[in-house]
């Protein structure tokens, strides 16, 4: 049977094969030469259609090259601007992404950020994290300050460094005289945390430590035996008084106004004696008009007189004593200014003589006690007394209650402030009323190693702080941290210069004042310079500490209160640091006119090196331009470039600020939290202003820096997260610092005391008063809320 050959099929090319018959369509078989003509008939219809088969293929390439390009010039227009197609794959950026993903709402991308910001970051982080036990809030911030706390104690608990486990910090790194006084300073502070870690011998020890400070008190202030206690006091009483006060000052407890020594406001080179309302043991005056709280604090006080009250067989009870205590506090809650008056240097800053003090309160002799607290080769000519009529009626209040109101009242503010550092059943009441205060389990506590190493933190913290910043902070992390810290100068000050409200005049000194700030990163290098032994050794000279944590709390405190007082008739000393290298926190000081970063809060989330610039601009700058804008809030503008307290603004700029400024006391005014009734309890926008102006202004400069640094160094993408542009991630990285949940009781607190607004507050007003914000997430509303810088 000859071979059949197959015609073109599906543009298939035919395979030939030599002489071979041909069968025609109809089956017979063709002649030779008919077979012939048919075949080249054939061949050339299958070339034809080679040939058109390769023109389509072409034609179907060239357009699917084209629709490939079309759709990537689409793809990029819809891409969210400044996406780099680079992403950042490194242990840390995963780290960062994966912390921010199970931060976000599950339902992020579905929820308006325009509206409800704080939802979509934080949503997440309050769904996987609740408050524990032993704590009021629970936040970002506190997860830093845990993760610190744990380094601290892993420092405390294990021998010190060998020589191969010190880093450039160290001063391992000098001569071997310098290691030999850093073991010393080593083993100094490991000798305090183990008196404090040693419960057995606390509860040896029980109350008696603390009895030992009450007798004083009741020697220096006595009731006479025999006597009731009733009678008011008399012109003995009074000097008796004035001893007791400064016996307590002595051992760092107030009472009726809090002393201290500190810059002059409008001389902040020179050191001056301060007074300022004190003497209240409940956290503001509104709680002395709440009755539960007040019957539980009553009942908390009767219980802890029954215990430790000096025995007298003529006096009243411990429950009366109680009652009338407590009664005496309310009164001068009654006396005591607002929060936002006495953080208002306006309003606070009042300098008298001395000679005169004794006047203003005759029964408190508050210029005896200064005069026995200042140095001896120092004579004090005047102090600055806040609010002179407090001091006044504050006296009138002590010298119409009676000598046993008085005597227990200032042993009460012996046993409130030492009671935490002896175990013993006596001083439970006071830690149960404590804890229920602020929303806690009336018999939680803290795990002891916790309240060691905050105790360590306290007492010898810049010895601690020298070997916390050796395993926890590096040369390049400071050097990072300067350098974000002049951009957001930079950036301040370009604002300052295109602002149509504030005069050219005061322009030129507002940007000299921010060219003036002192920026402080991460640890002191001078009062202490904490790598230095010989300079920590010297710092903490005179203080002697043994196994016994109460005598070694006192001595502490006794040192630190001769300190302070010691530095009357010196210069200001403006190397110092009021917060030890682990604080995970930061500050302005307006006297000093200075930013003060410690290494602690130079940790991730908020700052880490080799991440992209969003995520520590976004929250490490934005908490840098924060504390710079506090010397444009509304304290802080009151100071000049060399921090004096003057008038350097023009009328009209001061009356534009404040014109702005009512705009976010208003705002914030509107933000609330449940009160203990369930009815809303309203931020208050007054004392909250300084704070509110302080991270609109910031967050606006580190926007701007931000952008500045990514025009010459574009950042990655980090994974998982592209769903968001990094201006978008900017404010995600921002919002993310504030995620946190806070106790009832304790949000009902800081309304009435803290100067910060509630953190949801401080994401939803920021964002609402931020250009950038509203233009990264096309809001509706491109224009802020309330704008200052």
């Amino acid at each position: 049977m000859a071979n059949q050959i197959q015609p073109p099929s599906n543009e298939r090319t035919p395979l030939l094969r030599g002489e071979s018959n041909h069968v025609d369509e109809n089956g017979s078989c063709a002649t030779p030469e008919e077979d012939f003509a048919h075949l080249n008939d054939q061949v050339k219809t299958w070339r034809r259609r080679r040939w058109i088969s390769l023109f389509a293929s072409a034609f179907l390439i060239i357009a699917f090259i084209v629709i490939l390009i079309l759709s990537g010039v689409l793809s990029r227009a819809r891409r969210k601007p400044n996406m780099s197609s680079s992403l950042c794959l490194t242990p840390s950026c995963i780290h960062a992404a994966s912390e921010i993903l199970y931060n976000l709402s599950p339902d992020y991308q579905t929820i308006d950020p325009c509206t409800n910001f704080d939802t979509l970051v934080c949503d997440g982080f309050n769904g996987r994290h609740d408050i524990p036990q032993d704590r009021t809030s629970y936040s970002t911030g506190t997860m830093m300050s845990e993760n610190g706390q744990t380094t601290l104690r892993h420092i405390l608990e294990s021998p010190y460094p060998s020589t191969s486990e010190h880093s450039s910090f160290s001063p391992q790194n000098l001569v071997k005289l310098a290691a030999s006084t850093d073991e010393k300073n080593f083993l100094m502070v490991q000798e305090a945390y183990n008196s404090c870690m040693n419960e057995t011998s606390l509860q040896g020890l029980g109350i008696a430590p603390l009895v030992s400070l009450i007798d004083q008190v009741a020697a220096s202030f006595p009731v006479d035996e025999g006597a009731s206690g009733d009678e008011p006091l008399g012109e003995a009483d009074f000097a008796a008084l004035s001893e007791t006060i400064l016996l307590l000052q002595k051992l760092s407890v107030g009472a009726f106004v809090g002393l201290t020594a500190g810059a002059d406001d409008k001389n902040p080179d020179v050191v001056i004696v301060q007074a300022y309302p004190d003497g209240l043991s409940l956290p503001s005056p509104e709680y002395y008009q709440d009755n539960d709280t007040v019957a539980t604090y009553q009942a908390m006080l009767g219980e802890v007189f029954s215990s430790l009250l000096p025995t007298n067989s003529s006096r009243a009870s411990a429950k009366e004593l109680a009652q009338s205590v407590v009664d005496f506090e309310t009164k001068i809650a009654a006396i005591t200014p607002p929060p936002e008056d006495q953080s208002d240097v306006t309003k606070y800053y009042n300098i008298v003589k001395i000679a005169d003090v004794g006047k203003i309160g005759p029964a408190i002799g508050l210029d005896s006690v200064v005069q026995a607290l200042v140095p001896e080769n120092y004579t004090a000519d005047s102090m600055l007394l806040s609010f002179p009529e407090f001091l006044g009626n504050v006296s009138e209040i002590v010298s119409q209650a009676s000598k046993s109101t008085v005597q227990s009242y200032l042993i009460w503010q012996v046993i409130n402030v030492y009671s935490s550092y002896v175990e013993a059943p006596e001083t439970q009441p006071i830690a149960r009323f404590s804890n229920t205060l602020s929303g806690k389990d009336p018999d939680t506590k803290p795990e002891r190693w916790k309240t060691c190493v905050s105790y360590v933190d306290s007492t010898l913290g810049w010895i601690l702080s020298r070997f916390y910043i050796e395993a926890a902070f590096s040369d390049e992390a400071k050097e990072y941290g300067d350098q974000i810290i002049l951009d957001i100068k930079h950036q301040f000050i370009s604002k300052l210069n295109d602002l149509s409200w504030m005069d050219d005049s005061v322009k030129k000194l507002a940007a000299n004042k921010v060219n003036n700030i002192d920026q402080k990163i991460g640890f002191p290098t001078t009062s202490p310079n904490i790598t230095n032994p010989d300079a920590l050794q010297a710092y903490y000279s005179g203080l002697t500490i043994t196994d016994s944590f109460f005598n070694n709390t006192v001595a502490s405190n006794a040192r630190e209160v001769n300190r302070t007082w010691s530095a009357l008739g010196k210069p200001v000393d403006h190397g110092e640091w009021g917060m030890q290298a682990d604080i995970v926190n930061a500050y302005y000081s307006p006297v000093g006119n200075e930013i003060v970063f410690p290494a602690g809060i130079m940790q991730f989330p908020v700052f880490e090196l080799g991440l992209p610039g969003y995520v520590s601009y976004g929250a490490f700058a934005s908490v840098a331009g924060h504390e710079l804008s506090h010397a444009f809030d509304n304290s802080g503008r009151h100071y000049d470039e060399h921090g004096n307290f003057t008038d350097w603004w023009t009328n009209n700029t001061v009356q534009e600020f404040d014109k702005r400024a009512s705009c976010f006391v208003d705002q914030y005014n509107n933000f609330t939290v449940q009160g203990n009734d369930g009815e809303p309890l309203h931020v208050n926008g007054r004392l909250t202003l300084g704070e509110n102006i302080a991270d609109a202004g910031g967050v606006s400069a580190a926007f701007a820096a931000w952008k500045s640094r990514t025009e010459s160094a574009p950042d990655q993408t980090l994974p998982g997260l592209d769903f968001f542009s990094h201006e978008q991630l900017f404010f995600v990285f921002y919002a993310n610092w504030w995620c946190g949940k806070v106790r009832k009781e304790q949000a009902i607190q800081y309304i009435y005391t803290d100067p910060h607004s509630p953190a949801f507050a401080r994401v939803l007003g920021t964002t609402a008063n931020s250009r950038a914000f509203r233009e990264s997430f096309n809001c509706p509303a491109k224009e802020p809320t309330c704008e200052l810088w």
